[in-house]
């Protein structure tokens, strides 16, 4: 806790370092610049195509280096005595000296877990490609609408990269976001809408990021906030109007209302059921439970 004599500073009145876009140099730096001032503009290739041909002809490899160990394994298994017994202990097998021409076991074995260790990392690395998050259709068009006219030079619009350089972001199906994902975010998506159709100001680390009219910016904390008192609007509501819509028609003729009362109960559960489903990423028994309680 401060001193009474000392001044706790404004919560803005220190100096941000951000880097402005329009700061940058036309080209790469001036692309790096709007692609990293928000998660939503992290879009990038994963080159699923070159995965699989660099797959493929590791997987190949390995087959040869499979068939040239199968081969050894039957040449010792019809040669001599010695031959057979080195198919059975790892040690005489790995200290015998190789035939004029032919390679060890050893050797192979070696050649065959370097290629299994490459193989291996690159499917690893190809497994978490395809489990990262697609852009959503409005993030992808922000991007691709940057990359066509971001900025504006004697009333036209300016590429930042030449044409080859910005094929990219037209691949739509081979896009992935670094931006994780969030139960809600299409919900996020109307928020932010809402907020740039009421004219809400940015605070002041969003606009500092850049002058121009066309990029918006909002913190994720205040849309996160918004965000969670609709979700927790709608499920208060969703407790309260089911039990007074009961407690009505319970008040009225029980034979006339019993039809009313399971229509109410069955209407309540499959809302109940739409929310978890549009609100969460729970999984359909998690969803059949949640009901079911």
């Amino acid at each position: 806790m401060a001193p009474k004599s000392q001044k706790l500073p404004d919560k803005y009145s220190c100096k941000f370092i951000i880097r402005k876009i329009e700061e940058c140099s036309m080209g790469y730096p001036r692309v790096s610049a709007f692609m990293d001032s928000d998660e939503n503009f992290m879009i990038y290739r994963r080159f699923g195509f070159l995965y699989s041909r660099v797959l493929l002809s590791k997987q190949d490899e390995l087959r040869e280096l499979e068939d040239s160990l199968d081969d050894m394994d039957r040449r010792d298994a019809k040669e001599s005595s010695y031959s057979k017994k080195c198919l059975m202990s790892r040690a005489k097998d790995f200290n015998r000296e190789a035939a004029s021409g032919q390679e060890t076991r050893r050797d192979l074995l070696k050649k065959v877990e370097t290629k299994l260790y490459e193989y291996g990392q690159i499917l690893l690395q190809a497994q978490q490609m395809v489990a990262m998050n697609k852009p959503s259709d409005r993030d992808h068009l922000s991007l691709q609408n940057f990359m066509e006219n971001g900025f504006q030079e004697n009333g036209e619009p300016v590429r930042p990269l030449i044409k080859e350089d910005t094929e990219f972001v037209y691949r739509k199906e081979d896009l992935i976001t670094l931006r994780p994902g969030r139960e809600s975010a299409w919900l996020d998506a109307i928020v932010e809408r809402a907020l740039k159709m009421i004219h809400c100001a940015p605070i002041k680390e969003t606009s500092l990021k850049t002058t121009n009219p066309n990029i918006h910016y909002f913190t994720k904390q205040r849309v996160d906030r918004f965000v969670t008192l609709i979700i927790s609007s709608l499920m208060l509501a969703l407790l309260i109007v089911p039990t007074y819509a009961l407690y009505r028609v319970s008040s009225l003729d029980k034979k006339a209302s019993n039809a009313t009362i399971i229509g109410i109960l069955l209407a309540s559960t499959l809302l109940f059921s739409a929310i978890i489903s549009l609100f969460t990423k729970a999984r359909r028994h998690e969803i059949l439970g949640a009901s079911a309680a």
